[in-house]
């Protein structure tokens, strides 16, 4: 029998994750915008928006990891 992990750890663990995927998106986005400099917050605003997007991703696997199990 497999022991199931602890739901308090994985969902924890997955905040930290999606903080850090939040934060990578939104500092690279700027740093874009200042080296291409751009007058608008294009580039920060599609990486933020690409980094929602692979969050949910994150979250959908996790679920359902913890579902299977």
């Amino acid at each position: 029998m497999k022991k199931q992990p602890n739901r308090w750890l994985v969902f924890s663990s997955l905040a930290v994750q999606i903080a850090l995927v939040i934060y990578a998106a939104v500092k690279l986005g700027s740093w874009l915008d200042l080296y291409l400099k751009s007058e608008s917050n294009f580039w920060a605003l599609t990486l933020s928006a690409i980094g929602i997007v692979f969050v949910l991703i994150l979250i959908q696997k996790q679920s359902k990891n913890l579902n299977d199990s």
